[in-house]
């Protein structure tokens, strides 16, 4: 298990360092069929991942956002977003991160949320808890857990944008859950997991994501002491023989909570 980390945490200072080459500066924005920005920092970081897996494990399979699939029978499989976040990324907004997962059979071992522009990261290994440190390929951290806050009234609430909760047929249930709330705020992608995992926030939740937005989080959430699941309350990702319960392009749904108190999901 350490092996695998070692290799999830080497991989998001790679990426890194490749994002952080473009961070504010004069780069190009392509618009995908999906309609979905990718820019320079987004495939260099991804191409620059997968040179490494390819080189220190050339057995494994990969899927990546930017590349698509490569060995997809493999046992072990590199699952990875090199900008989760990349509209913030265009926009200069920081919330934006790296997220990295290798798998066996569909089972998450080691997962990672890389946030270059803050310098930080969470880690989990399965059975070895979840920590936070700085952006440098090392275990030196900190533990942590998810908040003890139980009722919604206390908490706070993040999401990405209204609008994609709205047009996905979810407007109404969000709705509820963040005017009981005591706070919400638009803290989405990557960053607002983060937040739930270190105890900072208590839910966050996604109307549409894509595997590799989602990959490390059912392994994150569990060793965090918080929960994880789709929309739909799927707990895993995959099913029992290690195939994808959905399209791995926009075919998830996902919300991460403290685990404290009953969040109801939606029903569509």
């Amino acid at each position: 298990m350490q092996d695998l980390l070692h290799l999830v945490l080497c991989a998001g200072s790679i990426a890194q360092s490749e994002i952080l080459k473009h961070w504010k500066t004069d780069f190009k924005t392509e618009w995908k069929p999906d309609n979905t920005p990718v820019t320079i920092a987004d495939k260099n970081a991804e191409e620059r991942v997968r040179a490494f897996a390819q080189k220190e494990t050339p057995e494994f399979g990969f899927i990546g956002e930017e590349f698509g699939q490569e060995n997809p029978k493999a046992e072990y499989q590199w699952v990875l977003d090199p900008i989760d976040g990349t509209k913030s990324f265009i926009y200069g907004v920081p919330l934006f991160g790296t997220v990295i997962a290798i798998l066996k059979n569909g089972i998450p071992l080691a997962g990672l949320i890389q946030l270059p522009a803050m310098n930080s990261k969470i880690w989990a290994t399965a059975g070895g808890g979840a920590f936070i440190g700085d952006g440098e390929a090392t275990t030196s951290g900190l533990a942590i857990r998810v908040s003890d806050i139980g009722e919604l009234k206390n908490s706070l609430v993040l999401s990405g944008t209204i609008n994609t909760m709205e047009s996905k047929g979810y407007g109404e249930w969000f709705g509820d859950i963040r005017k009981n709330a005591k706070l919400y705020r638009g803290w989405g992608d990557c960053f607002g997991y983060y937040l739930v995992a270190c105890g900072k926030a208590e839910i966050m939740a996604d109307p549409v994501v894509s595997l590799w937005d989602i990959a490390p989080y059912p392994l994150i959430f569990k060793e965090a002491g918080g929960s994880f699941s789709t929309l739909k309350g799927e707990k895993s990702l995959f099913s029992a023989n290690g195939e994808p319960l959905h399209s791995i392009h926009e075919g998830y749904t996902s919300i991460a909570s403290n685990g404290r108190f009953e969040v109801p999901l939606p029903i569509i």
